[in-house]
């Protein structure tokens, strides 16, 4: 069996990871049940992470990323003010709708991080992550329109990240997808009032 790089398995032990915890719980997300999704053994999974602790951690960035990601990939480049923030919030809204169970499972990580001081850390930088994720499209938006926020990125970053936390985890409860996107809207709207 040919070798596999450390970054190429490193990868494929984050993508397993997150489909077992989507697929059967965090709490049923051990190293033996991440090795057994690949066909490999535990030792390969200590090789490429020290603990499940640090490979939890890199699920976490993967997650959080591809959440900002989403966003930033919707906009479309010389869009006037509205359509760039209304298409990053979209880009955002089209990945919690394709990917519910992942989304389930950053607040399932988030408690987990929380309950111990050893990884509460990583709740902390998972946050921080979104937050800069969310600030520098915002920064990216006002250059590429020249217009300037009333309001710091950093305060505009943490209200999108409360109003996106909050209509996704109603949304994983009701899965109202006309009343999470109208809040959405709302919130767009309101969110361009700041800009000048």
């Amino acid at each position: 069996m040919p070798r596999v790089p450390a970054d190429v398995r490193r990868t494929e032990l984050v993508q397993a990871a997150i489909q077992v915890a989507t697929r059967e719980g965090l709490a049923a997300t051990t190293t033996r049940r991440i090795a057994k999704e690949l066909g490999i053994s535990v030792g390969v999974v200590h090789y490429c992470f020290r603990s499940k602790e640090e490979l939890l951690h890199e699920v976490i960035r993967v997650i959080a990323d591809a959440q900002v990601q989403a966003a930033r990939a919707a906009i479309v480049p010389g869009a006037d003010l509205p359509s760039s923030v209304r298409n990053a919030f979209v880009g955002f809204w089209k990945l919690v709708e394709e990917t519910p169970e992942a989304q389930l499972l950053t607040y399932e990580l988030t408690s987990w991080a929380l309950r111990n001081a050893d990884t509460e850390p990583l709740a902390r930088e998972q946050r921080e992550s979104q937050l800069a994720g969310i600030e520098q499209i915002l920064d990216e938006i006002s250059a590429a329109c020249g217009v300037s926020w009333s309001v710091p990125p950093g305060q505009l970053a943490r209200m999108a990240l409360a109003i996106t936390d909050g209509v996704t985890l109603g949304w994983l409860v009701d899965r109202d997808t006309d009343a999470a996107v109208q809040v959405l809207e709302t919130f767009v709207d309101h969110l361009l009032q700041l800009a000048s």
